[in-house]
């Protein structure tokens, strides 16, 4: 039997036109979406779909619910051109959970701006105020697609970055691969660059084990951390320090791209991370993790390279410069 989708959801003109462009039928489709790839469909198209993509209930993602072959192909099609997507299996649900963290969805938002005037960050500002973002790209973008980086960029502006102020907190959504959400002590925002895009927070009252994870040093009243999430890194920086000061430790978490929304901020965490000690010691951690999750289907072996290679790099640049480091406890990694 031929594979045949029906989409539905915030993803769906993407999605439409990625299967479409792979010789993938697709239920009932628009013309706009469908293009040159439209065939003429009959009125049971929608009973002859043997795979069903629709939003996850947070709309982060979707569910592929289907034949495991053919489920299993749409996944392969989907991990084959975006590198960091996540897939979980859906328990009640009978399908494969598939989350699309921040590149991922950057790249549907570019295949969606070819059927449609889009602006960059589309799929994750529409999560803010999808109003908003409508009225911007129908009425702006539409009349000036060679504005949509600046148009995109103000929009960004007033949808998140200038809802930060300092001395505001933000809550920290750590998601774990096989989908458990893990709310880390929210951070005050000391400092904020928003042509960088980067935040700067300062956490207390840690939540969890008594010992920091990874440093194995006891956590003590008063501790806090200097915490820099900057987009575009496949990583981001903790630096631990007690209520006077001194430097306890750095722990480098390896993530997905960081996506920045006015009361948190949300990544996918990969497991692997780089510890460091004020004594010049460092050292990966739990690289035999991500290889599990690997092997296990959670995500692709590009995407387990690329933590491994960026908790290396990490590793091999802190470990010359431990030597010579300042003692200002606000050190971050370039």
């Amino acid at each position: 039997m031929e594979l045949f989708v029906e989409i539905r959801g915030i993803y769906a003109t993407a999605l439409t036109r990625f299967f479409l462009e792979r010789g993938i039928a697709v239920a009932s489709p628009s013309e706009a979406v469908a293009g040159p790839h439209r065939e003429t469909e009959g009125p049971s198209s929608h009973a002859l779909a043997s795979v069903r993509v629709s939003d996850l209930s947070d709309q982060q993602g979707v569910l592929i619910q289907g034949s495991r072959k053919e489920s299993g192909l749409v996944i392969r099609h989907l991990q084959d051109a975006f590198v960091d997507v996540i897939c979980r299996p859906a328990p009640g649900q009978g399908g494969v959970a598939v989350e699309f963290p921040c590149l991922a969805k950057s790249l549907l938002d570019d295949l969606r701006n070819t059927v449609l005037p889009t602006v960059v960050n589309h799929h994750r500002l529409s999560l803010i105020a999808p109003d908003s973002v409508d009225l911007v790209e129908k009425k702006e973008l539409a009349l000036h697609p060679e504005r949509r980086k600046a148009l995109s960029r103000s929009l960004g502006d007033a949808l998140v970055w200038d809802t930060y102020r300092q001395g505001v907190k933000i809550e920290i959504e750590h998601v774990k691969l096989d989908g458990r959400i893990l709310n880390l002590s929210a951070g005050e925002i000391v400092e904020l660059d928003r042509n960088e895009r980067r935040l700067t927070l300062k956490r207390s009252q840690f939540k969890g084990r008594t010992t920091y994870d990874g440093l194995e040093i006891p956590k003590d009243h008063g501790d806090y951390a200097i915490s820099v999430v900057r987009e575009g890194e496949w990583f981001y920086q903790h630096t631990y320090c007690r209520h006077h000061g001194a430097l306890i430790g750095d722990y480098y978490n390896i993530n997905t791209w960081v996506e920045f929304y006015p009361d948190r901020i949300r990544y996918v965490d990969l497991e692997v991370d780089v510890v460091a000690w004020p004594d010049g010691r460092a050292e990966i951690t739990d690289e035999d993790e991500v290889r599990e999750k690997c092997e296990r289907g959670y995500i692709t072996p590009e995407l387990r390279d690329r933590a491994i290679s960026t908790a290396h790099r990490i590793l091999s640049v802190t470990r010359e410069s431990r030597a010579t480091r300042s003692a200002s406890p606000h050190h971050r990694l370039g």
